[in-house]
């Protein structure tokens, strides 16, 4: 064999051998050894599970009042949660004032046995606050959609919707008012959890 063609073998040889096709030779007859730290695809996909999520919370709710909109402006409670045991909820939020029925937003944590769920309310006609009367005081009933954005923990990476229930009571609703009252809230759903 001439020398170009020699150089010539041995070149697409190891051209091939970088591009990851394996070429045996009479000079090169060894099994070829995989890496330790090559891993097949499917050990590295991340593992994604369906969880029930149940909890229930009561607390306090402090609020204040303008001509146009009432900001929850804490949103404190304890209770119990799937996975969590005792947990406790926390957040902010907002709703117009225009009827007995109005959307709401916020943002809210609920925090337990080392896990974290946040949640997100967006103002749509799914979830609203109701007041039973078109005066203080007067019952209130939360009803609507929570959607969960992330978790830690037990729920690292969390997504999915909860179905929020719950009521306090108002005792003024003129502008400029504020008022801390209880509330009591259900949350339940399933979410997907890694």
């Amino acid at each position: 064999m001439t020398t170009f063609k020699k150089f010539l073998a041995v070149g697409v040889t190891s051209l091939m051998t970088l591009s990851g096709v394996g070429v045996a030779t009479a000079a090169t007859t060894a099994t070829p050894q995989t890496p330790s730290s090559h891993h097949s695809l499917t050990e590295h996909a991340v593992k994604v599970r369906s969880v029930h999520f149940k909890g229930t919370y009561k607390g306090t709710i402090a609020m204040l009042w303008s001509s146009s909109s009432v900001q929850a402006t804490a949103v404190r409670g304890t209770g119990t949660g799937t996975l969590m045991g005792k947990s406790k909820i926390s957040g902010k939020g907002s709703a117009t004032t225009a009827s007995t029925c109005d959307p709401l937003s916020g943002n809210g944590v609920i925090v337990g046995g080392g896990s974290k769920l946040f949640v997100k309310v967006v103002s749509s006609s799914k979830t609203q606050a109701c007041a039973a009367g078109q005066t203080a005081p007067t019952q209130v009933t939360v009803t609507g959609v929570a959607t969960v954005t992330n978790g830690t923990g037990k729920y690292k990476g969390a997504k999915g919707t909860l179905k929020v229930n719950g009521t306090f009571q108002i005792q003024s609703n003129k502008a400029g008012s504020s008022e801390t009252d209880s509330f009591s809230a259900t949350l339940a759903g399933v979410l997907k959890v890694r």
